[in-house]
Parts: structure tokens; sequence; C-alpha cells
């Protein structure tokens, strides 16, 4: 797999007024990025996907994905929160890590089903999830990233 993530996609202790404010803001930095084609296309495509059920996976976690016509490359975006979002999590815990995923809607493509799994299963790891909130910086984030995807 291409580098999912790089520093340009993460983003550290900032905080957002709510969901929405987040999956714009991290879609952007992926068109920054070149992953996009048609970030308005993409950002439709994650939101609609919320519209069905929420991307709030619980223990303050959250993954909007989006498989869209507008992803020419697959890319993850990351976000430390400052304060915790409402995101109708099943469990209403406030969501304090978001991944936004981009995939490109390829009809053979099981890609984004990979990444899903991928990210899921080490996420279910509490060492995992705590040194992601516990990094100093996006160098460290990355570093941690990357080497799931390797």
């Amino acid at each position: 797999m291409d580098s999912l993530i790089n520093e340009n996609l993460i983003v550290l202790d900032m905080k957002w007024e709510n969901r929405d404010s987040i999956i714009k803001a991290l879609s952007e930095l992926i068109n920054y990025n070149g992953n996009l084609n048609s970030i308005d296309e993409y950002i439709q495509t994650v939101f609609e996907r919320e519209e069905k059920s929420s991307t709030g996976v619980g223990n303050g976690i959250a993954i909007p994905h989006g498989k869209s016509i507008g992803v020419d490359k697959p890319a993850i975006a990351f976000a430390r929160l400052k304060e915790g979002v409402e995101w109708k999590s099943f469990d209403d815990k406030a969501v304090e890590l978001v991944f936004l995923l981009a995939v490109p809607d390829k009809n053979d493509s099981k890609e984004h089903l990979k990444i899903l799994s991928t990210l899921s299963r080490n996420l279910l790891n509490e060492e995992f999830k705590d040194s992601l909130m516990s990094a100093q910086n996006k160098e460290e984030i990355n570093k941690i990233l990357t080497k799931m995807f390797q």
C-alpha cells in the first residue's frame, strides 16, 4: 500500500465545534495533499455515510469514511481533538480521535475494507490508543500510523 498518511494529514489538539467542521477541515487536508479530484463529491459521500449510521465507533474514536469517485488516491487524515466532540457514538462518549478515510470508488476495490479492518483491529488495543493520545507531535503520530499500515 502506498503511504496513506503523512505529517500534512495530521492535526493535533485543535478545538472544533462539531463533527461536520472536523470532516470538512480534514477533507481539505486530503485535498491539499493531492488525493482528491473533487472535494465536494468526496465530502458529500462522507456526509451521506454519516446519515446512514454514525461512524463514532465508541471509546472516544470516530472513523468517518468515503468511498468516492472524488478520490484519486487513498488517504487517511487524523485529528486528535483538544476537547471531545459529540458524534452520536453508540456509547454516547465524546470523540477525541478522528480518522478520516478517503478511498477511490472502484468496483473491484476492497481497499477501504482492508484499511478499516487494520485500523479497527489496532484501535481495540488500549496501548495503541494511549500512544496516539500521548504523542508529542505530528512526527510521532505519523510513525505510529505509518507502521500500522506497513
